[in-house]
């Protein structure tokens, strides 16, 4: 049980705060509800590229890594579809540095020419790297276009088009900014040795004075409609050996059916003897590596599960023998007992070791603030345990079929 208090300053910023007396740091989670699913379809790439920018220096903090290093601390940053976060741990006796430097870069960001130049070029080269230079560097570019046609999750959080961070100018990426980036768009979790009392003084001293007029994202965006035939797609890719993907579109997080699909694919998929492996890699030996999992985001729900073809196994091959162990696992019921009891004892492990490390409980804190359901953080052991298998493979069946499935073949560039 986790024992938080919550608050709301006047300016609209959430603040969750959680003590631990047992640890010598505080940790300083702050999410902005923005994505890659906020950016116009024709400059994608732009959260990402603010995940970068918000390093680059503020009004009263030329340089942000120095200040961070010099008070003991550490700090970082990731960006998705639906949310950027980013977290400041701080020795207890320099919490409030981390709030001055947390709330400089929230009330005015340095964005010039220099900012964005150096910026823009880190995130390029990134982009070349990650997309370009690396086997299926391209996938989630071909898994979204595949899988999405009007919703904004069609295109990666690294962007859709390297030109469109590379062709960013100043006045987009402030107006990016002051949309989004606003106390009434955030929320900030702090936990560690620190009390309620010290973390409502902090928040309202540094954060409480920054005044935005934007408005909160009201998270409203086009959805498509269910996909209810076989979608096809191929190409060449720099891995050396050929390879399946199949991925299916599921529900979302809010949906208790996410759940159950999240602990499919751990019990299909996701170990070294689960079945795609004992089978496909082991037994057969027609997949150099088979693996299946869920993303269960606030606005999608992806099951995703792929193969790495050994010699002389065809894509048709691989594409059947994936569809064949999951035709032949979903209707196991019973059977499945032991390795489903398995993957929940795993689960739940899995729990209380995040529940013990303050950096992903601060993250979780905020995660579940952003989807509206901060309670349910305490509820997740209760609603795991009541979870049947029958549950789990009722709802694998509603949602995994062949005639709904999205494939791509991957083929060795010649």
């Amino acid at each position: 049980m986790h024992l938080y208090n919550k608050f709301t300053l006047n300016n609209g910023l959430r603040v969750i705060h959680l003590q631990d007396k047992t640890r010598t740091t505080v940790v300083l989670n702050t999410l902005y509800n923005v994505g890659a699913r906020d950016e116009s379809e024709h400059k994608t790439g732009f959260a990402h590229l603010f995940e970068h920018l918000m390093f680059s220096g503020s009004e009263n903090v030329p340089v942000f890594d120095k200040e961070v290093e010099e008070a003991g601390g550490q700090n970082n940053a990731f960006t998705n579809n639906e949310f950027t976060n980013y977290y400041l741990v701080m020795p207890s006796e320099n919490v409030e540095t981390a709030f001055w430097l947390e709330s400089d870069r929230m009330r005015a960001l340095t964005i010039d020419e220099k900012s964005l130049s150096v910026q823009r070029g880190v995130v390029v080269e990134e982009f070349k790297q990650r997309c370009f230079n690396a086997p299926f560097g391209m996938l989630w570019h071909h898994i979204r276009n595949l899988i999405y046609q009007n919703s904004p999750y069609r295109w990666p959080t690294i962007g859709s088009d390297i030109k469109h961070i590379e062709e960013a100018v100043l006045d987009d990426v402030r107006s990016f900014y002051d949309r989004f980036y606003s106390p009434q768009n955030a929320i900030i979790s702090v936990v560690g040795n620190i009390g309620l009392e010290e973390t409502q003084g902090l928040a309202e001293k540094w954060f409480g004075g920054i005044e935005k007029t934007s408005a909160p994202n009201r998270n409203i965006y086009p959805v498509d409609s269910p996909i209810n035939e076989r979608r096809f797609f191929e190409a060449e890719d720099l891995s050396p050996n050929p390879a399946v993907f199949l991925v299916w579109k599921g529900p979302v997080f809010s949906n208790p059916d996410s759940i159950c699909l999240e602990l499919f694919a751990e019990l299909l998929g996701g170990s070294d003897v689960s079945p795609l492996q004992l089978k496909l890699v082991k037994e057969q030996q027609k997949l150099n590596a088979a693996e299946c999992f869920y993303m269960r985001g606030l606005g999608e729900g992806l099951f995703v599960m792929y193969g790495i073809l050994n010699d002389g196994i065809t894509h048709k091959d691989g594409e059947t023998a994936l569809l064949g162990v999951l035709q032949e696992e979903i209707v196991k019921g019973d059977a499945l007992s032991r390795g489903y009891q398995g993957v929940k004892n795993r689960y739940a492990t899995q729990l209380l070791f995040e529940a013990t490390q303050p950096m992903q409980l601060a993250q979780r804190l905020c995660y579940y603030e952003n989807a509206g359901s901060l309670d349910d953080i305490n509820q997740e052991n209760e609603m795991i345990e009541q979870i049947t298998l029958n549950n789990v493979l009722s709802i694998a069946q509603q949602t995994l079929k062949a005639n709904n499935v999205s494939v791509i073949y991957y083929h060795p560039q010649s």
